[in-house]
């Protein structure tokens, strides 16, 4: 290949490359600039989502406080469910003694009116 088809060949190759690899360049370059462009709005949607997130660990926060307060309710009903359980045989044997404390009376006051009766009956007669 002679030296000056070569130049040709290089300057006609240099005469479609130029073009094609300017264009990509400025395809580029529009690129990069509208993903600057984009910047902002990315850090405004960023702040946006750590607000989110404070918001929730927040919410998250108070919603473990509650549920402790629960926990602790729950145990105090279970163990006025246990002392509940626990006084009712006692409740139902003191019940048992007042029945029979007050039959005895209730006998004793009848015994009584007999007697008296059976009296007033002998000393009338």
């Amino acid at each position: 290949m002679s030296p000056e088809f070569a130049a040709v060949l290089v300057l006609a190759v240099s005469q479609l490359l130029v073009p094609l690899l300017n264009g990509l360049l400025s395809r580029r370059q529009t690129k990069h600039e509208s993903a600057v462009d984009q910047v902002p709005l990315l850090v405004q949607s960023l702040g946006a989502v750590a607000q989110d997130v404070r918001d929730i660990k927040t919410e998250l926060r108070v919603v473990n406080e509650h549920g402790a307060k629960l926990q602790t309710q729950d145990l105090r009903l279970r163990a006025i469910e246990d002392w509940m359980g626990a006084a009712r045989p006692q409740l139902h044997q003191a019940v048992n003694h007042v029945t029979v404390l007050m039959g005895e009376r209730t006998s004793r006051q009848l015994q009584h009116a007999a007697n008296v009766a059976a009296k007033d009956a002998s000393s009338s007669g």
